[in-house]
């Protein structure tokens, strides 16, 4: 009889026997591999995978083919999944061991296992040119330990900044959540790392899953990809219990009993549908209950349905949405009909959207107005009060009355109801840029549409914008170093998402700080370059000062944006970082004219003064840093933002 190659439903040792993740391999190691290894937070649902991973990330092989010298590498892996109770004397002892056995040909001294002692190894490690890479799995474990306080934090935050130090995690939320407590929201610990989210399978990944091993073992499944994408979706452990069932129902002919198939298959997978159902909010329920019923989801609940699209349970195909599973129904139908079923709270019936006239559109953004300003009211948000108003429309802060949060809210202007392609547009950027999730990016929360007027809803930041604080004082240089690495870092989020987001808005407007000194950058993939026809357009003579004429956006775009260039890359905003540093350390812009055009002139052909001649105290360090980032040839410059940082942290 042939061994069923998907009977493994731990997490996954072997390294021949792991499939996908390679965009998330690709991420992780290019941040290890760094001349400074960057740390990682793994974060994902229960059963996607995140132990196998950290397996498969541990393998020596593996390091090998991803790592330049990987020689040079001692990884440690700390399984925190059975230790929850684990004391600091025992993480150090366990650490200390690890250490001694992966070394190697290093003979290190492990005194008593303490801070100082790390220390001590860590200087060793230095000295020796070594880079050691902690990995812990269920990270969840030491947040919830009482043992482990802020002095804990500060620490590991210290040496991953001081010694050529690095973190993967995996936990089920993100760091910023999890160390979102009283003994760790003083310690900004979370903010060395690079979230990397494991959602499902891609549909390759998927179909690589149910082809590769199954072959290998002698029984193909590749004549029943589709049966099984259409009951496990493209979630890993899905797939497995899935591949499962026909490898050992495959009968002599090559035919399967479908039903029995899908009756082994709900025999284990029944349990985990029940437990992702309980742990759905309630509009997640009432989308998938739109689904189970064939009912048409209600505009304003589209969100929702990009969010549970992005996690994997629903899947595009060309005639639509789908569940990710075909049983999910039944299974979830016999849970809700079990005793031990606790009703879910009720939700309004389901309405059709209505496709009205572009006049009748124009009313609706009237009427919407009156609404927010009169009735103070949008969906289930409370307006509080209008915070700014621009040329694309108003954002207002305003109370979500059902998360109980407050909210920024930034609402189309009336004047683009008429046009469909803003509109689209508008929500189609927001969506890309909701795939960010970064403690210096202001999170957006969820598109929405309002009488025919679409709007977003982002994280509120509290604090005050660059420009304003600008206006008041001067920054120090370790702030003007901290506020930069803490901007490139978001930049470097952005620029190596899948969708490689290009900011094209870096400017002291878009960027918050809040009182604890933390950067938050705003309107990620909402801003889009202006063709340069359209910017001095009838403009020669118009003053620096003109009525509904944005110069300062001109002052920081880059050479290749200024001169109208269609397609620019992720070092045009390197360039304008480079203005924004430029500008906080001297208290002015290096490019200025009267008009446009002047403005233009001096960002493609004119050199800035010298930072030296205008701030003495300026360190020559930085000062190249931010004289790189401004070269007017995109190859000249940092190629990356991860360069940035790590050009700015040698100047700490």
């Amino acid at each position: 009889m042939r061994q069923n190659p998907y009977l493994n439903r731990v997490a996954i040792q072997d390294p021949a026997q792991f499939y996908g993740r390679k965009r998330e391999l690709a991420k992780i190691f290019s941040r290890l591999g760094a001349s400074r290894p960057q740390s990682i937070s793994l974060v994902g649902e229960r059963k996607i995978g995140k132990s196998s991973l950290l397996n498969y990330i541990y393998s020596r092989e593996v390091r090998q083919r991803y790592l330049t010298s990987a020689q040079n590498y001692i990884f440690l892996f700390l399984d925190l999944q059975q230790r929850r109770d684990i004391s600091l004397p025992e993480f150090f002892k366990s650490l200390f061991a690890q250490l001694k056995r992966e070394a190697g040909d290093l003979e290190l001294d492990l005194p008593q296992a303490d801070f100082d002692s790390v220390k001590a190894v860590l200087d060793n490690l230095q000295q020796r040119g070594r880079k050691l890479i902690v990995l812990f799995d269920e990270f969840d474990a030491i947040t919830t330990n009482n043992q482990f306080n802020l002095d804990f934090y500060s620490f590991l935050r210290s040496i991953a900044n001081n010694y050529n130090v690095a973190y993967v995690t995996s936990s089920s939320r993100d760091l910023q959540e999890l160390c979102h407590t009283d003994k760790i929201a003083d310690s900004p610990f979370f903010n060395i790392f690079t979230n990397v989210y494991l959602r499902a399978f891609s549909r390759d990944e998927a179909i690589e899953l149910i082809v590769k091993p199954s072959s290998e073992a002698g029984i193909p499944l590749s004549q029943y990809i589709e049966p099984i994408l259409e009951i496990a979706g493209y979630f890993p452990f899905y797939l497995q219990v899935a591949c499962s069932a026909y490898f050992e129902h495959i009968d002599s002919t090559g035919s399967a009993n479908r039903k029995e198939i899908e009756e082994a298959f709900l025999d284990e997978a029944a349990v985990h549908f029940n437990y992702t159902w309980e742990h759905f909010e309630p509009d997640q329920r009432g989308v998938i209950e739109d689904f189970i019923a064939g009912r048409i989801v209600r505009i304003e609940r589209n969100h929702i349905c990009d969010e549970l699209k992005r996690a994997g349970y629903l899947i595009e195909t060309r005639n639509g949405a789908r569940l990710f599973s075909s049983l999910f129904a039944r299974a979830i139908e016999a849970f809700k009909s079990s005793p031990s079923y606790a009703e879910a709270v009720a939700l309004p019936p389901t309405e059709f959207v209505d496709y009205r006239s572009a006049d009748a559109r124009a009313e609706g953004a009237r009427s919407l107005k009156r609404l927010i300003e009169e009735e103070r009211r949008l969906a289930h948000f409370e307006i509080i009060r209008m915070i700014s108003e621009g040329g694309m429309g108003k954002i207002y802060q305003a109370r979500d009355t059902r998360l109980k949060r407050t909210v920024a809210i930034k609402v189309l202007s009336e004047r683009f109801a008429k046009n469909e392609v803003v509109k689209q547009r508008f929500l189609r950027e927001a969506q890309t840029a909701s795939q960010l999730n970064h403690p210096n990016i202001a999170t957006i929360y969820e598109t929405g549409e309002a009488m025919n007027v679409p709007y977003i809803v982002m994280e509120f930041v509290k604090g005050k914008n660059l420009g304003e604080i600008l206006a008041k004082r001067a920054f120090a240089i370790d702030e003007i170093i901290s506020i930069g690495i803490q901007i490139a870092s978001a930049l470097q989020e952005a620029h190596e998402n899948e969708e490689k987001i290009i900011h094209r808005d870096i400017k002291p407007g878009n960027i918050m700080l809040t009182d604890k000194g933390q950067v938050k950058v705003l309107d990620f993939g909402l801003a889009k370059p202006s063709p340069l026809g359209r910017i001095v357009e009838g403009s020669a003579k118009n003053t620096i000062t003109e009525e509904g004429m944005v110069i300062g956006t001109v002052r920081y775009m880059s050479p290749e944006q200024a001169r109208g260039k269609k397609e620019i890359d992720h070092r045009s905003d390197i360039f304008s970082l480079g203005i924004l540093l430029y500008e906080i350390i001297t208290g002015s812009v290096p490019f200025q004219g009267e008009n446009y055009l002047d403005a233009i002139e001096a960002i493609c052909g004119k050199e800035p003064a010298p930072i030296r001649s205008l701030r003495k105290d300026a360190p020559e360090a930085l000062v190249r840093v931010i004289e790189k980032c401004l070269r007017k040839e995109p190859d000249e410059r940092y190629q990356s933002a991860a360069e940035v940082i790590a050009a700015l942290k040698s100047v700490e």
